[in-house]
């Protein structure tokens, strides 16, 4: 049977749970900037899908966080996305590069956000499997992506 101490999380892993969510915030706002110039179908359909899916994990890590007792900060780091949002709304996009640039910005900050949390010490197993699978869904999308934007690029 496990110990109530087994699900205590540090206030530095509430952190890192806020920083992976922020990051899946911004590429979720990079999508929706991207994907209102698309015109081509299957890569619009592909920015969704990731769109979609980040908004999915960012949604249960804040289900995470609230339960870990991350609540205020939550709170704190949802404001400041708002903010950055809506100054970087009426952006010009170059949508090929944008695509890509996606697929960097989240592989380098969600990806490697996802790997630091499960090479260090989780107590919560459950949590570790969320995390896993997560990750695998993100990097699957942005490998689809990446290839879609590589042959329209060369068509």
């Amino acid at each position: 049977m496990a110990t109530s101490s087994s699900f205590k999380f540090s206030s530095v892993d509430l952190e890192k749970l806020n920083e992976l969510r922020s990051a899946l915030l911004e590429g979720i706002r990079k999508c929706g900037e991207v994907v209102l110039s698309v015109n081509d179908e299957p890569l619009k359909k592909t920015i969704l899908t990731l769109e979609q899916q980040s908004n999915q994990y960012a949604n249960e890590l804040n289900a995470q966080i609230q339960v870990l007792g991350g609540y205020e900060q939550m709170k704190l780091e949802e404001e400041k996305e708002k903010n950055i949002f809506r100054k970087n709304k009426n952006e010009k996009l170059n949508i090929e590069k944008q695509a890509l640039t996606i697929c960097r910005k989240i592989e380098h900050s969600v990806i490697s956000l996802y790997r630091k949390m499960l090479q260090g010490e989780l107590a919560n197993e459950g949590l570790r499997k969320m995390m896993k699978y997560q990750m695998d869904g993100i990097m699957c999308t942005t490998l689809q992506l990446k290839l879609l934007s590589k042959f329209l690029h060369n068509q």
